[in-house]
This record gives structure tokens, sequence and C-alpha cells, in this order.
């Protein structure tokens, strides 16, 4: 392991932060009009990403202190941030696996300089990290794409993989072997008895894989995907088949609660009935999976130790799925009194990234179309759902039956309404508007 303090660029630059009354604070960046906010710590204050719009630095930013460090990429593979720690120390790669500080610190972590070096997911306390470095086959100068691992004090510990037996294949890739090429770790849980990642198949869909902590500190894998994901993607072409021996095309998990109990996953139907992509919530005690229907195709990005998962459709809206729930609620219909959600939705790339583990803090991005530019930029939010409810709680339910009649009832974008609707609504009444929040 090698440790330095590399000044690369300690950012004091420009921020645009909107401080909102309903819990939302959006962030943009003078200097960095393409900045990505890709992971955010267990409290909300830290954020991190890629900057440029070829993700040609990774940052980690205190939201609380206004406060950016900024490191820029010396390879031409980019730099990101994909996990950070609560102490502010963030997962990435630029010629190999490292971590970089918000304090400058940047670590380079045991592995080759090559691009299967990848670090993704960190504990919150910043003592794990989860990724994949490359291995050389039987061939001294041949590397396959990535082995899983998690790196402790710097140092790598390979994570066991499963056979192709245990995941099931069957297609073969030239007659004498199946199609594998790998694997990576991308998240962990918060005590590090959980990490979750996947195997590289030939179409590189990434079915998911999860591998569990032992006594002895040993982890033994288990092959999730198994009996859900098909491999054959013509299965439609033998004529004994009327469907596919397992339900989906992509097996992709996106997130792993920090208590380790849920993940959440993209799911795309291995049939072809032109089915919307789903997403699903696995229960890793019980082995359970419960998914999403409708007509409205999904992709989700994390998930909150209840089992709550955000997502967005298909057409850039940002989506809630509450355990319980059948189908996910736009953050327009769970959140009404942030205006700037639909506005957001309105760009068609409103895509929420990460949530707190008690579901308080959602980190979003959103692509912001400013025609009075010659460039659209982008921005992300933290909200605060917390604070939402203790401004909303403040906010008198009206009903239909309440004495006197209004003058005049409008939605909140402005179009006049014959009555009271479910959500805020803009009442004019005696002279005055007031604005109703209608339970």
């Amino acid at each position: 392991m090698r440790k330095f303090i590399l000044i690369v660029f300690i950012a004091a630059v420009s921020t645009w932060c909107f401080a909102q009354e309903y819990g939302l604070r959006v962030f943009a960046f003078e200097d960095y009009p393409y900045i990505t906010g890709m992971a955010m710590s267990t409290d909300g204050k830290y954020v991190t990403g890629s900057v440029g719009s070829a993700s040609e630095g990774t940052f980690v930013y205190d939201t609380e202190q206004d406060y950016m460090y900024v490191h820029f990429t010396d390879s031409w593979y980019g730099s990101e941030g994909r996990g950070v720690s609560d102490t502010g120390v963030a997962a990435c790669f630029d010629s190999g696996a490292m971590t970089i500080s918000i304090s400058g610190e940047e670590t380079r972590l045991e592995g080759d300089t090559v691009s299967g070096n990848i670090a993704e997911g960190i504990t919150p306390d910043g003592t794990i990290v989860v990724g994949s470095v490359t291995k050389t086959t039987t061939s001294p100068d041949v590397y396959i794409d990535g082995h899983a691992c998690y790196w402790k004090d710097g140092k790598a510990v390979l994570l066991p993989e499963p056979t192709g037996e245990e995941l099931g294949l069957k297609c073969l890739f030239d007659e004498t072997e199946t199609s594998y090429d790998g694997s990576r770790a991308t998240k962990i849980s918060a005590d590090g008895s959980v990490i979750v990642g996947y195997f590289i198949d030939r179409w590189s869909s990434r079915p998911c894989i999860a591998w569990t902590l032992n006594e002895d500190g040993s982890y033994t894998c288990n092959p999730i995907c198994k009996g859900y994901w098909e491999e054959d993607r013509y299965w439609d072409f033998d004529d004994t088949k009327t469907e596919a021996d397992y339900p989906y095309f992509q097996f992709l998990a996106t997130g792993l609660s920090k208590n380790g109990k849920y993940i959440s996953l993209n799911l795309s139907p291995s049939c072809f009935d032109d089915e919307p992509d789903q997403i699903g919530r696995y229960n890793v005690e019980t082995m359970e999976l419960e998914v999403t229907s409708g007509d409205i195709a999904f992709s989700c990005k994390d998930v909150a130790d209840d089992g709550t998962v955000i997502a967005s459709s298909q057409d850039g809206h940002a989506y809630i799925w509450k355990p319980g729930a059948v189908t996910p609620m736009s953050f327009q219909e769970a959140y009404p009194l942030v205006e700037e959600f639909a506005t957001f939705d309105t760009y068609g790339e409103h895509t929420p990234i990460a949530i707190s583990p008690d579901g308080r803090y959602i980190l979003g991005r959103v692509t912001i179309v400013d025609y009075s530019l010659e460039y659209d930029y982008y921005e992300f939010y933290v909200f605060d759902t917390e604070q939402y409810e203790k401004a909303t709680n403040g906010i008198a339910s009206v009903t239909n039956d309440e004495a006197g009649a209004p003058e005049a009832i409008y939605s909140i974008d402005g179009r006049q309404l014959s009555s009271l609707r479910h959500g805020v609504n803009i009442i004019r009444k005696n002279g005055k508007s007031t604005k109703c929040f209608v339970r």
C-alpha cells in the first residue's frame, strides 16, 4: 500500500446551493457543469462521483461545509467515485483501485494498474473497500477482466468465485467451456457481513452473486442469480420450448442495504412479449424475491434498511418503491410540496441515486435543460425526507366539507380545478391565496 498526499486540486469552486423549506438542497457548480453524483455517505453529508463529460476526475464533496476535493485522472479509462464513507473517504479508480478523502489524502490499493482494478464500495467507517483486481491466466500476458475482492489496510483479498456448475451455466463458449470471465464486488454491508456483486458473462448482463461472512473470517459465495437468470438468449429458436427455463435475461444487483438484508435488482424478462423491465427486492435472509408489476419500465439504484427502493422510469422520472407496495410511486406524488421534482421530471433525466439506511436522505441527479445556454448541465441534490415530513405536518388538511366555498382552486402547476384534489391545492378565497395539502 502506498499513501501520499497529492495536491492535484483542492477545489474552491462556485457553488449554487438552493436551500428549500421542504428538505431539498440542490447543488450545481459553475466550474463543473458536468458533475455527476454517484454515491452518498449514510448520514447524507458526503457525496462522491465524477467531474467532466468523460469522467475526467473523482470528487468528494462535503455538503455541510461546502468544500470539495477533486482528483483529476491520469489514465485514458477515466476516474469515478462509486462509494463514500461517513469519514469522507471515496472508493474510486484511476489506473488501478484507490481511495481519496475530503482532506486530500490519496491511497493506492494493492493491484495492477489496468482497467480491471476498480474500487466500488466502502463500509461507513472506511475500513473495508470492495471491488476487483485483475489476475493472470496460465499465460503470463493474458488477463481476465477482474476477480472480486475486498481490501483491508490496502491489501487485496480475493473472494471465492462460483464455478460454472454452481451457477448452472449450460451454454458452451467454444464447445469446451462455458462463458465465464471473472467477477466483481460492488456493494458491502455496514458490518462487512454481506458483499454483493456479479460474475462477468458473455452478454455483459452481470448476474448477481453475493458473499456472506463466516465465523472464521472467510466468505462463502452465494450464486443468487441461479434459478432466475436465463443464460440462453436464443431459447426461442428451440422448437421444443414454449418459454425460457428462467425468467430474466438481466438479474443485476444495483444496491445493498447497509444492514445486509435487502438487495435491489434490475430485471429484464426473458420472454419475447415486450414486457417492460421491472425492479426487484431480494431478501437475503428469507431468499424471497419481490418484483414490481405494471406497464411502466423501471430501473433502480439503491435500497434502504427497511427495503425501500429508489428508481427511475423509462422516461426519466424519479420513483420510490415502499415495502408492501405493488408498484413504485413517483416523487411528484410522494412529495407533492417539492415543486422542483415535477420540474426535474420534465427534463427527462431525473435519477435518484442513493438512499440512506434509515431512508431519511436521498441523493439524486438531474440533467438541466437551459435554452439560454449553448449546453445542458448537471446538478445533484440531497433530499431530507424527515425535514419534509416536519414541514408538511404544519400544513392543515382540507376537505370538501370545510365551511365557505373558495373563489377558485388551482393545482400546483397553475391549472384551475373544479374541486380539491389529493396533494397540493392553491385556494383563492376572500382575496387571498392559500396553499393547502389534502391527504
